[in-house]
């Protein structure tokens, strides 16, 4: 596997408290983000950067535990389960902006085979950047 450089951390970003009020107002766009499993470094840059903590990588353990069965059983021991609570997320785009490899893109929601596995997706555990 060849190395990747380590993701470039941006330090001009501004936080600001907002109201629940606030973000009850807002509309989200017609847009989603899409995961491509086969580019994840499991690095958790997007873990890391999301304002509204929606995107989790849960281990093999922790899937069985919930009761999803059927997708732990698709899971091999040292897998990640990268899923993005499509509720939760506003769409801000940091999470995009900050995947050193471009595993995460935004895009427009279309149907795929498969359903709702535009946010979801196992990562072989070998493919974790060191």
């Amino acid at each position: 596997m060849e190395n990747i450089d380590k993701p470039r951390l941006r330090t001009d970003y501004v936080t600001q408290e907002v109201t629940p009020e606030w973000l009850k107002s807002i509309r989200k766009p017609p847009r989603y983000i899409n995961f491509i499993p086969e580019l994840c470094i499991l690095c958790e840059g997007c873990v890391d950067i999301c304002p509204w903590y929606c995107i989790f990588m849960l281990t093999p353990d922790i899937v069985s535990e919930s009761g999803s069965d059927e997708i732990a059983r698709d899971m091999h021991d040292n897998d990640i389960l990268f899923v993005i609570d499509d509720d939760a997320c506003t769409r801000c785009n940091l999470c995009v902006e900050r995947c050193p490899t471009g595993a995460l893109v935004m895009g427009r929601l279309e149907l795929q085979k498969g359903g709702g596995a535009r946010a979801l997706g196992t990562v072989a555990g070998e493919q974790k950047a060191e």
